[in-house]
């Protein structure tokens, strides 16, 4: 006897509703249906791990050790038509689906968020080709950052816009956004992405493009998990830049100096003579002494060496003096991106032949409007809760990051809002608050998330109530209300990705915490 669709059933009731039904029939299910999965699993021939099995406890782990999940299974296939088979076993199960590609999620989606799901790791998808005469690149969905670099490189001398850490799935960070420093010159990662394969609810395979299906090719650019999964991505590829330029500035300040730095770096992200090629963050740390505050100017830029020091002069003569001697390294492309993650590329240990990396963190974001400089009041109610708070907290290991992302010439901002389900362009900074415990390991502290919380309101309570904030899906953050994540997630291109997700996964199969819900 088939099981009634509850996923269908759900999604006619509210929201928060849906959610805790899916939650709880997912759990009755795995209860009682486990061998029935695992049997439909088994004779497709995909490997797949269970509450009962050894390895399941390191297949289900989630990079963020604050939220451990249970799934009620953990399907490796290889090929997209294994993944389609396993998209059915769920979904005739009535057991929410969820893609996970590098494991990298900060709320744990790639396990669904929540416990009960069927997740489908790709990390057996890891081909990558590159067409040398068109530039081409075809990249599967289980590979990550460092991965994709070398191999485009080594390939055809080819280079992506994408982030720095190298140990990042290309399937999230491609699905919604993927900013990096060559971003401001290339655009985001899914700016360049020109078709993808993709495995829909109902278990069909289809090829997405700006011809084929547009309108699911419009929502995978920025809400991807809620619509399908993406196993190869087709990309148009960069020429590698051939001398890159990385620096790295260091400075450890007073509260009052602190205050008068971000507002200059503020000023010389606003200003007409950065150009495209080059990109860069400010981030901030606890500070060497009580009341101080780090801070790290770092980058690259693409364009001939010796045209750099020029563009950031004026910046760095109107700073205080460097607490460390500077970095500043020409070198090639993947020494360049070597350097930027401040670890080799290759995704893993050598020894394991395992890719290690956890922590155990909480984390926020903003999105800070191009046409409106962030208020005086903001900036010095910021840095005076990093350099109180910032030294108090047991969350030791915290950051905050304001990466420039727009400015005059950044090729992010001349892609309309609404071209992509990616909606926050006309940004200049994208701001990354981040804690961990002490040590990476749980147990997170109490005052963590408050601390973080309080990074965050001191820059939100300090603007109008008009300011047109964003923020960055990349940098999820799980407690945001329905109304706060629709809004700063998706913007305008809300309504539209509800409409899109009612067309191909009217049940809900691909269902999460933050997921688009069908009309």
């Amino acid at each position: 006897m088939k099981p009634p669709n509850l996923l269908t059933m759900a999604n006619k009731l509210n929201p928060l509703l849906a959610l805790s039904l899916i939650i709880l029939c997912a759990a009755a299910i795995a209860a009682g249906s486990d061998l029935t999965l695992q049997s439909i699993l088994d004779d497709d021939g995909i490997a797949a791990y269970f509450a009962d099995q050894p390895d399941y406890q390191n297949a289900s782990r989630s990079f963020n050790l604050r939220l451990p999940l249970q799934p009620v299974a953990v399907a490796y296939p290889n090929t997209p038509e294994e993944v389609a088979r396993a998209v059915k076993a769920g979904a005739s199960l009535g057991i929410p689906v969820s893609a996970r590609s590098g494991r990298h999620s900060y709320a744990a989606y790639g396990l669904g968020g929540v416990n009960g799901h069927l997740v489908v790791d790709l990390s057996g998808i890891k081909d990558i080709h590159v067409d040398k005469v068109t530039g081409i690149a075809v990249i599967g969905a289980g590979n990550r950052l460092g991965d994709i670099a070398i191999a485009l490189f080594n390939q055809a001398g080819r280079a992506l816009p994408h982030g720095t850490c190298p140990l990042v799935g290309i399937g999230g960070h491609a699905s919604y956004g993927g900013y990096g420093f060559t971003s401001r010159q290339w655009g985001l990662t899914l700016d360049a992405v020109i078709g993808a394969t993709v495995v829909l609810a109902n278990g069909t395979i289809v090829e997405a493009s700006a011809l084929q299906y547009p309108d699911l090719f419009w929502a995978l650019r920025g809400a991807a998990p809620s619509f399908g999964i993406i196993t190869h991505f087709h990309f148009h590829t960069f020429a590698a830049p051939t001398q890159p330029t990385f620096f790295n500035y260091f400075w450890s300040l007073p509260l009052d100096q602190a205050v008068s730095a971000i507002s200059l770096y503020q000023n010389f992200s606003f200003s007409p003579a950065i150009p495209k090629e080059i990109g860069f963050e400010l981030n901030l740390f606890t500070g060497t002494n009580e009341g101080e505050i780090k801070l790290n100017l770092q980058g690259s830029y693409y364009g001939s060496p010796e045209n750099f020091e020029p563009i950031v002069e004026p910046f760095l003569n109107a700073m205080p003096d460097q607490s460390t001697e500077p970095q500043v390294n020409v070198t090639s492309w993947l020494e360049n991106q070597e350097l930027l993650a401040g670890t080799t590329l290759a995704s893993t240990d050598p020894s394991t032949g395992l890719a290690v990396d956890h922590d155990t963190f909480y984390t926020k974001s903003l999105t800070t409007p191009l046409d409106t400089p962030m208020s005086l009041d903001a900036i010095t109610a910021l840095a005076t809760w990093m350099s109180v708070e910032g030294w108090n907290t047991s969350a030791k290991n915290w950051f905050v990051q304001l990466e420039l992302y727009g400015g005059i010439s950044s090729q992010i901002q001349t892609v309309p809002s609404d071209a992509t389900a990616y909606v926050n362009r006309n940004s200049l900074w994208t701001i990354q608050f981040y804690a961990s415990s002490i040590d990476f390991m749980p147990p997170y502290p109490e005052d963590g998330i408050p601390f973080v919380d309080g990074l965050y309101n001191s820059v939100t309570a300090n603007e109008p109530d008009a300011y047109k904030y964003g923020a960055y899906a990349n940098y999820i953050d799980p407690l945001l209300t329905s109304e706060e994540w629709h809004r700063l997630y998706y913007g305008s291109n809300y309504d539209r990705l509800r409409q899109i997700k009612t067309k191909f996964d009217p049940t809900g199969v691909f269902t999460f915490p933050q997921s688009i819900p069908p009309l």
